[in-house]
């Protein structure tokens, strides 16, 4: 039997090697091109319903709008309380360990004791809240910061999102460079600090640790008593958040936070450590939360085949969600027709049509819409250039082209990334405008697929 030579055979196997090298590599490129090239989308953020509050006195004048409408309208109101003490800012003043142990083993009972103080009220669905909520009184010289919240940065390859404030060039999560949006939610988070020593805070419906110290006195049974009690607050705050969308508000919520100082005089078990003084730090806060009526479904735009099956999803907002029908309607039946459940029946023909699901609750309607594109759904899309080189004031057509071919929906949007550089419009026409680099772009109205062409401007 011959023995095998290895040697004979070491280039093909370093060409197999190599190929199979420059596959995956190949592989893992274009799979991370693929995800750049279809997860971007053309975002343009909705308006707001009124103008948005630019300092603090336009601030507290938006909240206040938003409470009376909430007083008119009458949606679901609830009121609750809490109140907890910091344990790690726990001291006492002998450093006594087992005192300090007990102390911290008592602390869950008291934030219970002063939260059960506060008051606890709901008005339901349609009922009045006038009884328990009102307007801000705030008194724009003793607002210390004002803060208003609601755009972020969204990364257009992993779309994790990023704070408006961390904003780099570099996506944290997944490392991909210049890929964060900026995106706009449609809830203002408003936050206001107040000067603790002002009269809107004395005389607001901010909380006030007053349940404090006779909770204390009563907890103390044999081991201590009582003698004095001090608290001072360091930070007060006004917290809101309200759909900018539609003015509706959410949350209201009034903070403080402080410190408090007991001395107690100790007996029994610990009467040897005679007066000691306790410290610690503390937060407790009143919120509002109102719940609005409404019905909800899973999709607002959708694209489905002739002969498909597809069903929409409602979700209602009342007092009784299964309690109430649904109606659901088609604005073109010869398109699309929906029957009682929200599924969805295609006629024969092409076309759009906008379902339409509503319920009646306490005499008003809600309803919320999608529109169905009945047709080819778009699978991707590609230019017919990848590349252009272009003198300044000259142009060049470039061409969406869909895949698959017959998709029936060819709606796209195209934009420069830096239109100092180059231009496009709605037609797909470029425009050299100045010397330099750029990178045109084309997003599909269905499904947001996104295709770019590299531009280059010379003088």
């Amino acid at each position: 039997m011959r023995k095998f030579d290895w040697r004979k055979y070491i280039y093909k196997i370093a060409v197999v090697i190599l190929v199979v090298f420059f596959v995956a590599g190949v592989g893992f490129g274009a799979k991370k091109i693929l995800a750049i090239e279809g997860v971007r989308e053309l975002y343009v953020a909705p308006a707001p319903l009124s103008e948005m509050p630019e300092n603090g006195e336009d601030m507290v004048r938006y909240i206040n709008a938003a409470i009376e409408k909430a007083l008119t309208a009458c949606p679901k109101t609830e009121l609750s309380s809490s109140f907890s003490i910091d344990k790690g800012s726990l001291k006492v003043s002998d450093g006594n360990r087992q005192l300090l142990s007990a102390v911290q083993m008592a602390v869950p009972a008291v934030n219970s004791r002063v939260t059960d103080r506060f008051e606890k009220r709901t008005a339901d669905f349609s009922d009045s809240a006038a009884d328990f909520l009102t307007v801000c009184r705030i008194d724009a010289a003793d607002i210390l910061e004002a803060k208003l919240e609601y755009e972020y940065y969204k990364c257009s390859l992993c779309a994790s999102e990023v704070a408006f404030d961390k904003y780099s060039d570099v996506c944290p999560a997944c490392g991909s460079e210049n890929t964060l949006r900026p995106r706009s939610r449609d809830t203002y988070k408003i936050t206001l600090r107040m000067k603790p020593d002002s009269r809107s805070f004395t005389d607001g419906p901010f909380p006030k640790t007053e349940a404090l110290s006779s909770v204390i006195a009563e907890e103390g049974g044999n081991y201590y008593a009582l003698q004095n009690f001090d608290n001072t607050y360091d930070e007060v705050i006004l917290y809101a958040e309200v759909n900018r969308l539609t003015d509706e508000i959410g949350l209201l919520r009034y903070e403080t936070k402080g410190a408090f100082s007991a001395e107690l005089e100790m007996r029994g078990a610990y009467e040897a450590l005679g007066t000691v003084t306790v410290s610690a730090d503390a937060k407790d806060s009143v919120s509002y939360r109102f719940t609005w009526p409404s019905v909800k479904l899973d999709k607002h735009e959708t694209t489905v085949k002739i002969g498909s099956s597809e069903a929409l999803k409602a979700k209602l907002t009342c007092d009784d969600p299964v309690g109430y029908d649904v109606v659901w309607t088609s604005s073109d039946g010869s398109v699309l027709t929906v029957d009682d459940r929200g599924y969805l029946k295609t006629g024969k023909e092409y076309g759009d049509s906008t379902v339409t699901a509503s319920f009646i609750f306490k005499g008003k309607t809600y309803s919320d819409s999608c529109l169905v594109h009945v047709g080819v759904p778009a699978e991707g899309v590609d230019l017919n250039r990848g590349k252009l080189s272009l003198k300044t004031g000259e142009t060049a057509q470039l061409k969406a082209v869909f895949d698959p071919q017959d998709t029936t929906n060819t709606v796209c949007y195209w934009y420069s990334e830096d239109e100092s550089v180059a231009k496009v419009d709605q037609n797909g026409l470029v425009t050299a405008v100045f010397p330099g680099k750029t990178v045109i772009c084309v997003i599909t109205d269905d499904g947001n697929y996104y295709s770019s062409c590299k531009t280059e401007v010379k003088a």
